[in-house]
């Protein structure tokens, strides 16, 4: 349970922080290069994750997940 409420606490406290900045950056003068800059880095790491998704299946390795996940559920 100590490990559940750490991960909880740290979470809060990640989301406060960036929270936060992006209201500060948001409220600045330079918001319209922020909101440019932020599609960027999420345009990025979509392609790298769907990337990443797409040789986990080449490798089968999302199958064999998926195949222990149904023999433990049985």
């Amino acid at each position: 349970m100590k490990n559940v409420d750490s991960k909880l606490l740290l979470g809060l406290v990640v989301g406060a922080a960036v929270g936060a900045a992006v209201g500060y950056l948001a409220a600045s003068d330079k918001r319209e290069q922020l909101l440019e800059d932020l599609k960027e880095v999420a345009g990025k790491v979509k392609d790298g994750f769907n990337s990443a998704l797409a040789k986990a299946k080449e490798s089968g390795a999302l199958k064999s997940v998926k195949e222990k996940v149904a023999e433990s559920a049985e």
